[in-house]
């Protein structure tokens, strides 16, 4: 299956961009009878749904930040609750997350079902933001990686590709395409880099020396 995305851009450049590091939620089980964990102080955690039928389908969550360490067990709203709150979505299997944050923290994780019972789960420490060099003239090399086909696709098939448009017989001509992106307000002029090799490929990036005109840009897939 071959997937193709058409992006131009036309943006005034800025001496740098950064990457953002945003805390990101990890799930740690699904609401199971079964299973109880073991949160160290300082944990942020929620419990809820993102689609809660009896609200509309809206999200449903209760969330704290614990003072010391707490055990839930176990992590259900059937037959006891645990949890220092009711139940944020009635009837609806609901998912136990642990937001990220400066230090990785440990979670011991039981269930009762299983063999080994007892495991320890690390939520990895949140990495810090960075600040990329994008003064013009500056050279950077874009890497896509994780790529799948669908189950049944033919052997080497294509999983993804970057086209100009128009994209007329896109599939036989996107290898050495160039483009324009923009990554915080920063234009960046990629040419493709290498063959698809393993899940992974590249592309070789410039931010112009100069920029001229107003901001513009579209994306369409």
């Amino acid at each position: 299956m071959l997937r193709k995305f058409s992006i131009f851009a036309v943006l005034s450049a800025a001496p740098l961009f950064a990457q953002t590091a945003s805390p990101t939620w990890f799930t740690v089980t699904q609401e199971n009878s079964s299973v109880s964990v073991v949160l160290p102080a300082g944990t942020t955690y929620r419990f809820g749904t993102a689609s809660c039928p009896v609200q509309n389908g809206a999200a449903s969550w209760t969330q704290i930040t614990l003072t010391a360490q707490t055990t839930l067990s176990p992590v259900s709203m059937a037959g006891g609750n645990s949890f220092p709150f009711s139940d944020p979505c009635n009837g609806t299997v609901k998912e136990l997350d642990v937001l990220e944050t400066s230090s990785a923290q440990t979670i011991s994780v039981t269930n009762s079902a299983a063999t080994p019972a007892t495991v320890a789960m690390v939520v990895p420490s949140l990495t810090p933001a960075t600040v990329v060099d994008a003064t013009p003239g500056s050279n950077h090399t874009l890497t896509f990686t994780n790529f799948t086909v669908a189950p049944g696709s033919t052997q080497n098939a294509l999983m993804f590709a970057f086209v100009n448009q128009p994209a007329n017989n896109a599939n036989n001509t996107w290898e050495g395409t160039q483009m324009n992106l923009s990554i915080d307000g920063v234009t960046l002029v990629c040419s493709y880099g290498q063959t698809y090799t393993s899940g992974v490929f590249t592309l070789s990036c410039t931010v112009p020396s100069s920029t001229s005109g107003s901001t513009v840009q579209t994306a369409s897939n």
